[in-house]
């Protein structure tokens, strides 16, 4: 009796100190190297395909590539780690398999080549984009869920950021071949970190949901058309418009650069503007929501609209004021993207049932990322045919007409368009 009371004494202190050492989070920390890697990897891949003369018809199958990857392998590995119950050993595969598949892009030479090669490295970073979520809301009980998933958005924003920061600085110091190999070994450190610090199993029993910002689909699918002509249809339709907008000018821009005679640093540049201004705005637009999030997106929206015109006026410009004129463009476009991500899974969390938001955030996802794909691949086709400015253009069109079905939605409700801009007497708004 006294030897089982013994037992149970040190089972409990064993408990006890193990539950002393957990600190909540600090897993998020081992992204930290793979973010580094992959905010490198970002602006290099589209400079090794320039380099091996790259046609626009090659950056738009290269962007789609990379976009279909991403879409395909997000399910994959959600799916495939939901099935089997476990999380870590997938999470670690896909540092692995990026970090192997970085590294061999230094070797590629051919296009064909370098476009498979992309499609398979994005396909293993796509493993870190839904199971973070399942380990997110295994370790914090349902309070703490959206601010620790802030939390390691920050971290990942941040470690982006120092990717192209040191990006920058190996494109202007060592040969470019030799920048995938740098990058992709420091990915592999995040294998180390991760297989030490990640828990499997839930330290909160009482499993909950992730917010729908961080949804993810079950199965590829075409969404019912029942769900596209929901409430929530000029949504679908401002989204799909605006990102294809947006991608047939961003998918040529590296060609423009090469053009006005500005090599992969330009790129790095560029690529630091955006990200900084995203990290920098991320928490502070998530507070300052007004309503659902309709305004906030359309604004998102606005703000996306400048810069793709501030960068179409970047045609006419040449050295040090094309320089600058695109890296205010790609500010504002980092802005937009603050908006734009968090005003949409508000708007879809506030404007469907529950039992529906899954799917409704599923559909949201897709046409995004279907828009963007078009994007891509008819970019290359524009550029070939009428010219980089005929693409832009087509472009900036595109981009402003994504307005009109959220405008006539805002309309059809009956609420005044001035963004809050009036309310200055209130503390709020700008007082124009």
């Amino acid at each position: 009796m006294k030897s089982k009371r013994s037992r149970n004494i040190v089972m409990l202190k064993s408990r006890e100190k193990a539950t002393r050492k957990i600190k909540h989070g600090r897993w998020f920390y081992s992204f930290i190297p793979f973010k580094v890697f992959t905010g490198g990897m970002s602006q290099l891949i589209p400079i090794l395909a320039i380099q091996e003369g790259g046609t626009p018809v090659d950056l738009g199958y290269l962007g789609s590539a990379g976009s279909l990857a991403s879409m395909i392998g997000g399910v994959f590995w959600g799916r495939i780690s939901d099935k089997v119950g476990r999380r870590k050993i997938f999470l670690i595969s896909g540092f692995i398999g990026s970090s192997i598949l970085g590294i061999a892009l230094a070797f590629m030479t051919s296009i064909k080549g370098l476009i498979l090669l992309t499609f398979l490295y994005t396909f293993f970073v796509a493993a870190t984009i839904p199971i973070p979520v399942s380990l997110i809301s295994r370790e914090f009980n349902k309070p703490k869920i959206g601010e620790a998933t802030g939390k390691f958005n920050e971290i990942g924003g941040w470690g982006w950021v120092a990717g192209l920061l040191l990006g920058l600085i190996l494109i202007a110091t060592i040969p470019i071949r030799s920048i995938p190999i740098v990058l992709g070994l420091i990915g592999m450190f995040s294998v180390i970190i991760a297989a030490k610090n990640i828990r499997e199993g839930p330290i909160y029993i009482r499993r909950v949901s992730p917010s729908t910002f961080f949804y993810l689909p079950r199965r590829i699918s075409i969404p019912r058309i029942s769900t596209l002509r929901g409430d929530l249809m000029p949504l679908f339709l401002s989204s799909t418009l605006l990102w294809a907008g947006s991608m047939l000018l961003l998918t040529q821009f590296p060609m423009l650069a090469k053009e006005k005679g500005f090599d992969g640093k330009f790129l790095y540049v560029l690529g630091l503007a955006s990200s900084t201004i995203s990290a920098t705005t991320y928490l502070k637009v998530g507070r300052s929501l007004r309503k659902d999030g309709t305004y906030d997106f359309i604004l998102g929206q606005g703000v996306r609209l400048l810069g793709l015109l501030v960068l179409i006026l970047s045609l006419a410009l040449t050295g040090y004021a094309f320089l600058g004129v695109a890296v205010l463009g790609y500010m504002l476009l980092g802005y937009s993207w603050s908006l734009i991500s968090v005003s949409s899974a508000t708007i879809i969390s506030n404007r469907s049932p529950e039992k529906n938001r899954g799917r409704i955030a599923g559909a949201y996802n897709f046409v995004s990322s279907g828009g963007a794909i078009a994007g891509n691949i008819v970019s290359g086709y524009l550029a070939s045919t009428i010219g980089i400015p005929g693409d832009f253009t087509a472009g900036v069109a595109l981009a402003g007409l994504s307005l009109l079905p959220m405008i006539k939605m805002i309309k059809a409700e009956g609420h005044p368009l001035n963004f809050g801009l009036l309310l200055r007497s209130r503390g709020r708004g700008l007082g124009l």
